[in-house]
């Protein structure tokens, strides 16, 4: 076996090759069959042998849906054989058709693996969007059951390896990935000591208040705190000192609206928590948030599409929403930076990617469209 420092240009040239090979198969299966793989031209074929059987994702069904508030629902699914589970935290992407179109959102998993090991059952708990187009349809959808996709879970916005104690804050649908770990917390006889505050708007929802007030009953290490918006106002340093005096001991883990993270950010880092002992997962777009002296005012050109964008450094928005602005329309998801979906070649330029917080060089390189802003003058191949 050749020293390590001599295989450098052999996995290079097969990383390269492969990727050709990649690039090579998409063009074909598109040319034969408007595809991106030859395994889905067939795929209606052969699902009338195999049911199961998907070239994007496992065919799971969907067994009940459960209302908890007026505006939140469960979807109870069970996956199909080959689907690989997921830790207590993860999200995934959960597609269907409506009307001859493949709708996907990404969703996290509410329910724990432990639950899904005991009954080969999971849930994902679902907040109705003012407007939305997918997440009424689901619950009417599946109403009476029915078949979705599901692609594996993702995500590292899980319990920290560490057992330093943990200080949850959530917001409205941001406790899902909580009740998942909290569940699965209960399941396993984790004992490190976990405090959750709950924002809720009322009363009216507070979900899963007689699940987690259970949980808290039989478990001395879980403590569980609500706290109703409507009396004690959004979340502020009096709070975290009232609720959880020793917080600079813990690490926080926040999940909620992106205004509600952003504050509770500030608030815990202007009390001196660094920032290695702060986690948090947006339900919603990321915050675009610059260093304002590395960013100008710039052109975006799109090179297959023959236009341009104009990018303002003082109101900067996303390509994908720069793209859109000039009628294009790239294909995307989640538009959260999570599925991917949005991936094309930008051939020069910088750009600031807000889900990572990194600058990218000025060559080639792929990026994500919808959690991507212009730095300066930028050239994408759509």
């Amino acid at each position: 076996r050749p020293p390590r420092s001599t295989l450098f240009p052999y996995t290079t040239l097969f990383r390269s090759s492969t990727s050709t090979l990649a690039r090579t198969h998409k063009w074909l299966a598109q040319s034969l069959t408007q595809e991106n793989q030859i395994s889905a031209y067939f795929e209606p074929l052969i699902q009338m042998v195999a049911p199961g059987w998907s070239t994007d994702g496992t065919r799971s069904k969907v067994i009940q849906v459960r209302s908890e508030t007026a505006d939140v629902y469960t979807l109870v699914i069970r996956p199909g054989k080959s689907w690989k589970g997921f830790k207590a935290g993860q999200h995934l992407q959960i597609s269907a058709e409506q009307n001859g179109t493949r709708q996907t959102r990404f969703f996290s998993v509410s329910s724990s693996p432990a639950y899904f090991k005991r009954t080969g059952l999971i849930e994902m708990s679902i907040r109705v969007q003012q407007d939305g187009k997918v997440t009424p349809w689901l619950r009417e959808a599946f109403a009476s059951g029915g078949i979705c996709l599901l692609s594996e879970a993702q995500g590292d916005f899980t319990m920290p390896s560490t057992n330093k104690p943990v200080l949850m804050v959530a917001g409205g649908s941001g406790i899902t990935p909580f009740r998942s770990m909290l569940n699965e917390m209960a399941a396993t006889g984790d004992s490190r000591p976990v405090h959750l505050l709950f924002y809720v708007r009322d009363e009216a929802n507070a979900l899963f208040r007689e699940e987690f007030e259970a949980i808290a009953a039989q478990h001395s290490n879980i403590k569980v705190t609500y706290m109703n918006g409507a009396e004690v106002g959004p979340f502020s340093s009096e709070h975290l000192k009232t609720h959880c005096p020793e917080f600079m001991e813990h690490k926080i883990m926040i999940c909620g609206p992106t205004p509600m993270i952003q504050l509770v950010r500030d608030v815990v880092s202007s009390e001196g928590v660094a920032n290695d002992d702060i986690m948090f997962e947006y339900f919603g777009a990321a915050p675009i948030e610059l260093d304002r002296s590395n960013v100008k005012d710039s052109y975006v050109s799109f090179e297959r599409g023959g236009v341009s964008a104009f990018s303002n450094a003082d109101k900067p928005e996303s390509l994908l929403e720069l793209a859109e602005s000039q009628g294009l329309k790239p294909q995307f998801g989640c538009r959260i930076g999570v599925c991917h979906q949005c991936k094309c070649t930008k051939k020069s330029g910088v750009v600031y990617n807000t889900l990572t917080g990194q600058y990218s060089d000025t060559g080639e390189e792929e990026v994500q469209l919808c959690v991507t802003v212009a730095v300066n003058d930028v050239v994408l191949d759509i």
